[in-house]
């Protein structure tokens, strides 16, 4: 690929998933360099300033790094549709969905997917009024990075959760608590890649193991019997296909037994040395720079 090529990247922004998208964007930064692209780094967060400079610049294609509201909801899509750039990851419409694990789950399961039970809540009151069974899992519909996600196992911490989940936002999932295996799917210009298995030392895959220590296990690929392995890889290219996704994605599953329970789907997956997507793709032979590469490519494309 032409590396006359002028290429913007975004990361930073506004969202809770700030620090995370820029360790994403100082990665893909080194992957440009070494790829030897024109490139320009910005950050949407004073946006009269990013507008005029984005224009400035006036790219062949925008690298987006953002995660979380702003970068992965179709806010930013928008701007540079309207704009008339070309960028990596899905469109305007398909961000817009995917970043609301409610309706996600509401549309996958129209097409035969597996999810967990739940029921959404829109107040504090409503949550407070309703008859739970415990343990339960409580999500905030649209965050990232685990951010927003609790697990309850008595009343107690059912009301004190329901306050602080709305605090983040005005959406609420309380969805059936599955004690299963914690699997990824990446998919890269739609080829799925090899499922991870996650491990961790305690709790769940939250915010924590994610990005802060180095005791999570990644196994990869995942030890599975080999149809229900092809099954999860299929469930994940149905989920990224049905909500007509682009570029790279990574799909999450919970597997009990050989039922895969699908949980989200994150349209900008995270690119630090601790994210997943990288990992599948180096279990292919791909570096990083050249799955940045290939980003780049199906965005112009």
């Amino acid at each position: 690929m032409s590396s006359n090529l002028k290429v913007a990247l975004l990361y930073g922004g506004n969202s809770s998933e700030r620090e995370i998208s820029i360790k994403s964007g100082k990665s893909v930064e080194k992957a440009l360099k070494k790829l030897g692209y024109k490139f320009i780094s910005l950050d949407p967060v004073e946006r009269e300033k990013f507008i005029e400079k984005l224009i400035s610049f006036d790219p062949d294609v925008v690298f987006i790094a953002l995660h979380g509201k702003g970068g992965e909801d179709g806010t930013i899509q928008g701007v540079l549709d309207f704009l008339g750039y070309g960028y990596t990851g899905s469109p305007l419409k398909t961000s817009a969905i995917a970043i609301d694990k409610a309706i996600t789950k509401d549309i996958v399961k129209n097409y035969g997917i597996t999810v967990p039970d739940s029921l959404t809540v829109f107040s504090k009151d409503e949550a407070l009024s309703l008859s739970i069974d415990f343990p339960k899992v409580v999500k905030v519909a649209t965050e990232g990075s685990s951010i927003g996600v609790f697990i309850v196992k008595n009343n107690q911490e059912y009301i004190e959760t329901i306050k602080e989940a709305f605090k983040i936002g005005d959406k609420v999932l309380i969805e059936e608590f599955i004690e299963g295996r914690e699997l990824t799917v990446g998919i890269l210009n739609g080829e799925p890649l090899d499922i991870i298995e996650i491990k961790v030392e305690k709790g769940f895959y939250d915010y924590k193991n994610k990005y802060f220590t180095d005791k999570t296990q990644y196994i990869c690929p995942a030890d599975i019997d080999k149809n229900l392995y092809k099954k999860i890889q299929e469930d994940a290219l149905k989920v990224y296909q049905v909500l007509g996704c682009k570029g790279a994605a990574r799909v999450d599953f919970l597997l009990k037994g050989n039922t895969p329970y699908f949980l989200e789907i994150n349209t900008i997956p995270g690119l630090t040395d601790h994210s997943l997507l990288p990992k599948a793709a180096a279990y292919r032979g791909i570096s990083f720079e050249k799955l940045i590469e290939e980003m780049i490519k199906d965005a112009i494309k």
